[in-house]
């Protein structure tokens, strides 16, 4: 395949992906919060994970853009989607290449980072105990506004999350070179990134806009909940959906040539 054709067909299969996320964002379950819990991310990283961070990125970016166009929201919004979706595309397709590698570096990446959630929701916990010993449970997250932010127990909720997942990840990490174990590392550090951006882009986004970054703050704290359960649903529908898809396609000569993974074989020998 030329270079013409390959591009010819990326374009062609960001425009399908793009239709799916758009669609499949419309299959949600509405939270109180006015979120919603939704399958576009699902589709985002499925063709991430099989043609690329750049498809991934561009078909969920564009597809959850415009089906937020199409409910009516805020411009904000709009971009903040495309931002965010773009960038979690495109960590899922790079992080998932650079793990079928099967070399040392996977497994540092993946220690540094449950090192790194394992130490954070340690500190967040104990940031969030230790302000209930002050006279104003809010001083210590007092950030110079006429109404303090406190410490939302979300934050070190999504934050022991996280740690958890990872450190199960890392220990099936002498099994990198299962697929299965690859997709659930990459997505779940995938949705790390996602609901990371989405807080607080959506701070500075919303507290540009209304000049209230202490509102901006509490909407993005109320958002948590359907991020952190979209993202569960995302990891589990991945997880266990990528293989049979993968299996289906990795003969094909077009997806090898377009995908830059070629065939994996499925082993449970760590390759150093």
């Amino acid at each position: 395949m030329t270079k013409t054709n390959k591009l010819l067909f990326k374009i062609v299969l960001t425009a399908i992906f793009t239709a799916l996320s758009f669609s499949l964002t419309f299959v949600s379950v509405p939270l109180p919060t006015g979120a919603k819990v939704h399958l576009g991310n699902f589709v985002l990283v499925v063709a991430a994970l099989l043609f690329g961070g750049l498809v991934g990125g561009a078909s969920g970016g564009l597809g959850m853009m415009f089906n937020d166009i199409a409910l009516g929201f805020p411009t904000t919004t709009v971009v903040r989607t495309l931002i965010v979706k773009f960038i979690f595309g495109l960590v899922v397709g790079v992080l998932f290449r650079l793990f079928i590698k099967r070399n040392k570096t996977t497994r540092i990446v993946l220690y540094s980072t449950t090192a790194i959630f394992i130490i954070l929701s340690i500190v967040t916990i104990v940031l969030f105990a230790n302000a209930n010993n002050y006279k104003d449970a809010n001083a210590l997250f007092d950030i110079g506004y006429k109404n303090p932010v406190k410490m939302s127990v979300l934050v070190p909720i999504f934050a022991s999350v996280f740690a958890v997942l990872l450190t199960v990840a890392s220990a099936f990490s002498f099994k990198l070179s299962d697929i299965n174990v690859s997709v659930l590392t990459v997505t779940t550090l995938g949705v790390v990134v996602n609901t990371l951006l989405e807080f607080f882009i959506r701070i500075l986004f919303n507290g540009i806009a209304t000049s209230n970054f202490y509102t901006a703050y509490l909407e993005s704290v109320s958002k948590i909940p359907s991020n952190l359960i979209t993202g569960v649903l995302t990891i589990i529908l991945a997880t266990a959906l990528f293989l049979p898809v993968y299996n289906g396609l990795k003969n094909e000569k077009k997806f090898k040539e377009v995908s830059n993974i070629g065939v994996i074989e499925d082993s449970d020998d760590y390759i150093e």
